[in-house]
């Protein structure tokens, strides 16, 4: 059927930046594979120049250890080619991505600008306006109605305040003196204690022969004979 009516040829999709960091860091891995063989056959053929004496065989492995030296320095080159192209890649991804998350960000921005303006139809600056009005009269009518309930009753500011101050004078007076007469008190409570009375010593030898007394009027105790 695709012979007789002509089919439409398939289209191949376009190469992505990250298509294009992978091959090359295929490369690059690859390129660095040929030159770790390399450095393991320059040390092969170092190790047995170690060991000749000068003379054609070994100038026939010096030259071969030049030709792979050459090799290892231009892959060497190629490498350092890959790493720039794969810097150069990533930058391009970084400032890619940079331009979508801003196109996000933009789509975004509209989409809720255009969702504040749906919102906002339904408010009027009128209702806002008397809204606070209302709300600035129950203000001042509950202030109003908190200082109504503050007043004094009828009579209570007819009252004279100097006649409440001597009144005031005249109450701490009294209590003063109930203080001093509580600090007086009878003689048949106060507490006496009298004093011990002295005995005077009798002298040894007086009159009735009687022993002789301390001054606690106890017997004194005898007087060592010298």
């Amino acid at each position: 059927m695709r012979r007789l009516f002509g089919g439409g040829k398939s289209k191949t999709p376009a190469p992505t930046l990250s298509d294009a960091s992978d091959r090359i860091n295929a490369r690059g891995d690859a390129i660095d594979a040929k030159v770790v063989a390399l450095e393991k056959q320059l040390t092969q053929l170092r190790g047995q120049m170690s060991k000749m004496r000068d003379g054609p065989a070994k100038n026939r492995i010096k030259q071969r250890a030049l030709q792979i030296l050459k090799q290892k320095r231009m892959y060497e080159q190629q490498r350092d080619q890959i790493y720039g192209q794969t810097f150069n890649i990533e930058q391009a991804a970084f400032a890619q991505d940079s331009i979508q998350d801003t196109i996000t960000q933009v789509n975004a921005m509209k989409e809720t600008t255009k969702a504040m303006r749906g919102q906002m139809k339904n408010i009027k600056i009128d209702d806002v306006e008397k809204v606070h009005d209302d709300m600035e009269d129950l203000l001042l009518d509950q202030e109003e109605i908190q200082e109504v309930l503050g007043r004094s009753y009828a009579g209570m500011d007819e009252i004279d305040e100097d006649e409440l101050d001597d009144e005031l004078a005249a109450l701490d007076s009294e209590l003063l003196g109930e203080d001093d007469e509580l600090d007086l008190a009878p003689s048949y409570l106060q507490d006496t204690v009298p004093e011990p009375a002295t005995a005077e010593p009798v002298a040894a030898g007086g009159g009735g022969g009687g022993e002789q007394l301390d001054e606690f009027g106890l017997p004194a105790a005898p007087m060592a004979a010298r």
